[in-house]
């Protein structure tokens, strides 16, 4: 990324697509909780490495919380939102590189 400012055009594109991807995994897992609980056995291991995904929404909030924090901190230290100095506390290594380049 040449200009690691962003506008807020850019911010907001990529934290939508984040809550878009969070909201799809959560819908998912919603499914095989129900499934699980109506059919009244153990998940299978689909089942069960779907239910993993928990873990990973947990920390993509948090992680996103912290994005947030920061950027907000940023932008009133300097006027701009720098998405990539924002995101370089994040320990998600995939997520942070999602939230510090181009939507």
């Amino acid at each position: 990324m040449e200009d690691p400012v962003n506008t807020i055009n850019e911010l907001c594109a990529v934290s939508a697509k984040e809550m878009r991807d969070l909201q799809h995994k959560v819908q998912i897992l919603e499914d095989v909780v129900f499934t699980v609980f109506e059919r009244g056995t153990k998940p299978t291991s689909k089942e069960f490495q779907a239910l993993q995904d928990f873990d990973l929404v947990s920390q993509t909030l948090a992680g996103m919380s912290q994005f947030y924090d920061r950027v907000g901190e940023l932008a009133e230290e300097t006027g701009t939102a720098d998405l990539v100095q924002a995101s370089e506390a994040l320990t998600l290594e995939k997520l942070r590189n999602r939230l510090s380049s181009n939507a």
